[in-house]
């Protein structure tokens, strides 16, 4: 592979560390060479570099010169990716990228909103690089943090690929500069019975040295055994020292200036500190990590990578100095957590941040551009279902169908049909379309390799036509569009009018390849309308879905004020058949049952907001230990929250499902045939009918859940619907 690199020559910060830290390596995995664009500070360390070069000497910015120069290298010498870095670099590769047919990636190494402080260069520049990322096709965030903020300014979601930065921990120092004798070179005295809290940062705004100094005062006015030291510099040098004097500490906050000796200053400190307000992956991080130091760092960017709270070090959020001040504390009232933390954070960075994980990160991603940018179809995959609705259950089965086909296959392109596509980009990092938008749809369609159609009952005209229809429609424009197509572990039905089930059963009959269901009575139903391909019985997909863990519970409970004690898990629903007296029956059957066996009942609303105003009624009439979780909780906490409940009463199909895949005693309140069909299918009792649900039919389900012991086989289960997966890959592969 053979990879030009582009970068404006004049770097001398974390994009130049970056670079020469990723060509040390890649250049041992493709040939590579590295373009500058003026013979600036990076142009000229590296010619002391065992790196292939080439100057393409711009006058200035906007000397468009070199494009031709640029290009004709591309292209006469066989170049295969094009990868640029920074604001200078991505402007001229706007227009060497008309000249090329090679992919063009470019590299956002920070908050390219931030890059530039002068008014006017930030009116130019900043817009002119704005511009430009816009028309480059490939990019590579430095964090996982810059991705989630490039999609929420609009980039697509599966042309940003992701790296963290690496180090050559060999090139680390055995020997470093002597505490003492680093102090005393910078007119001060070491003392082995204090604490030293340091920060290595340029005094720049972005980088929040204020919030390091207003920390220390709090710090300060509590413990006298710590000092605190700010190597670096900058323009706002006057201000932060008079802030440090304002303290009233002023002689205990030291300001060291420009640091060449770094590895001379992070042997000497306790404690490494970061600050900034904005970050990718600091390479100040791994420094410090290689020298064993704990961290104290701001919770932005990609620091919690490395900084993982009460392992490795302490986050704090971005400008608090008040919770900064308490997380330095804590370590310096116990020096042994700080010391095994900072044991912890060398182990860390050693073993996942080292500059041979980048390198090869980096071949990785260049060959699935190269895969990309030369394939025909866009997609591998266009997901079809009920998704954008803020629907749990439906959210959930789209989780799971994105997280399993990337588990077989990595490099696998997807996008998803949503009621909220910016919502759905965001929360799922693939793209997607608005599902009732026929020019995207029909883009879509004609770059997707297949078409999943999955997840959730959705062919059915229970709730009404038009729904049905619509999804019979997407099945039929895929196959139109020379897409294969894949009812995907679906529940079927109702179908109740006559002309729907004659065209339901022609539409899958004519442009269906693989057909696999959830449970057998849905199978059942497709035969009896006259669906003659072959049908699969699977399982949900949701079933391999893991749900939050119990810090993460404990801490959904606080804030929606429930106290900790063994419960009762409740998902209701509005529905249009349930009985007069539901609410009221619901109410007193669980009131009775949770004071008898001492459990509280938390209510869990499956579909947000729909499903609060219900739960609140209930939960009103329960009494004292009913509760109901009314703010939007993830996917996750709502597994969590039902996979570690003694009981789960359900109404919502998922819920059911959560529960069963591990083994809780379920009660299920039937408002639709999907429900006995589950329940059917995984060979449980209890049920209780919505239409004339009485107190004591759904006690006597309660005492019977409490008492049963469950015959289900949930790893059986789990492997049916990993099952689904295989088929699905198999589509895309024969494509």
């Amino acid at each position: 592979m053979k990879v030009l690199h582009l970068i404006s020559g004049g770097d001398s910060g974390g994009a130049k560390t970056h670079l020469f830290s990723l060509l040390d390596k890649l250049k041992t995995r493709a040939d590579v060479r590295v373009g500058c664009l003026m013979e600036g500070v990076f142009y000229k360390e590296i010619l002391e570099k065992d790196i292939d070069s080439v100057l393409f000497s711009q006058k200035n910015r906007f000397d468009l010169s070199v494009v031709d120069a640029i290009a004709d290298m591309i292209n006469n010498e066989g170049f295969d990716v094009f990868h640029v870095h920074g604001a200078r670099a991505n402007f001229v590769a706007y227009f060497v990228m008309k000249k090329i047919n090679i992919p063009t990636i470019t590299t956002v190494h920070s908050d390219y909103l931030l890059d530039f402080d002068q008014f006017v260069k930030k009116l130019v520049f900043t817009n002119l690089n704005k511009w430009a990322l816009k028309k480059i096709p490939y990019y590579i965030a430095v964090s996982d943090n810059f991705k989630d903020m490039l999609i929420e300014r609009g980039f697509r979601p599966n042309a940003i690929h992701t790296v963290y930065n690496g180090m050559d921990f060999s090139h680390v120092p055995q020997n470093v500069t002597d505490k003492s004798e680093f102090a005393q070179k910078r007119n001060f005295v070491y003392d082995e019975n204090k604490i030293y809290v340091g920060i290595a940062a340029r005094f720049d705004a972005v980088k929040g040295v204020d919030v390091f100094i207003k920390a220390a005062g709090e710090v300060l006015e509590k413990r006298d055994n710590v000092e605190f030291l700010i190597a670096g510099d900058g323009v706002d040098r006057e201000k932060l020292m008079r802030l440090a004097e304002e303290t009233g500490h002023g002689d205990r906050i030291r300001f060291l200036g420009f640091e060449r000796d770094m590895y001379g200053f992070l042997n000497l400190i306790d404690i490494n500190c970061l600050t900034s307000l904005c970050e990718s992956f600091p390479y100040s991080m791994l420094e410090g990590a290689a020298m064993g130091k704990c961290m104290v760092a701001s919770r932005v960017g990609g620091i919690p990578s490395l900084v993982i709270e009460g392992e490795t070090g302490a986050l704090f959020e971005s400008g608090n100095y008040t919770q900064m001040a308490d997380k330095l504390i804590r370590l310096i009232d116990e020096p042994e957590m700080t010391r095994r933390m900072g044991e912890n954070i060398k182990r860390r960075a050693t073993t996942l941040f080292t500059n041979d994980n980048f390198a090869q990160t980096h071949i990785e991603i260049y060959e699935k551009i190269l895969k990309d940018y030369h394939d025909k179809k866009r997609y591998d995959a266009v997901i079809s279902g009920y998704y954008g609705f803020h629907n749990n259950g439906d959210d959930a089965l789209l989780l799971s169908i994105i997280e399993n086909i990337k588990k077989l296959k990595s490099d696998a392109r997807i996008a998803v049909l949503s009621n909220r596509p910016d919502e759905t980009k965001k929360l799922y990092r693939t793209d997607a379309v608005l599902r009732v938008n026929p020019f995207k749809l029909m883009s879509v369609m004609k770059r997707t390799k297949i078409l999943i159609s999955g997840g959730g009952s959705l062919l059915q005209d229970e709730t009404s036509s038009k729904s049905l229809w619509y999804y019979l429609f997407i099945i039929s424009l895929a196959k139109k569009c020379g897409a294969r197509v894949c009812q995907f572990a679906n529940g079927f039905g109702p179908v109740k009018r006559e002309f729907n089930r004659k065209l339901t059963a022609k539409i899958i009959n004519k442009n269906v390849d693989v057909i696999t269901l959830r449970d057998k009575a849905s199978e059942n139903l497709m035969k009896e309308i006259g669906v003659t391909l072959p049908v699969l019985v699977t399982a949900d997909p949701a079933l391999l879905l893991q749900g939050a863990d119990e810090k993460a519970i404990e801490k959904l409970f606080e804030r929606e004020n429930i106290p900790k004690g063994d419960f009762i898990s409740v998902s209701v629903r509005e529905w249009k058949r349930n009985a007069p007296d539901f609410e009221k029956n619901v109410a007193s059957a669980l009131a009775e049952f949770s004071r008898k066996n001492n459990l509280n009942v938390i209510f869990v609303p499956m579909q947000y907001p729909h499903d609060v105003e219900i739960s609140k009624r209930i939960a009103l009439m329960v009494g004292d230990g009913a509760y109901v979780i009314e703010k939007s909780a993830s996917i996750r906490e709502i597994i969590g929250v039902v996979t570690k409940s003694s009981m789960n009463v359900a109404m919502r199909l998922h819920s059911m499902i959560y529960s069963v895949g591990e083994g809780v005693k379920t009660v299920a309140l039937r408002y639709d045939p999907k429900i006995d069909g589950f329940m059917e299918y995984v060979g449980l009792d209890g049920v209780c009918d919505v239409e004339n649900i009485t107190h004591e039919g759904l006690i006597e389900a309660l005492e019977m859940a409490l008492t049963s012991v469950s015959l289900t086989d949930c790893e059986s289960l789990r492997e049916k619907a990993r099952f689904n997966f295989e088929k699905a890959i198999e589509l895309i592969d024969n494509q």
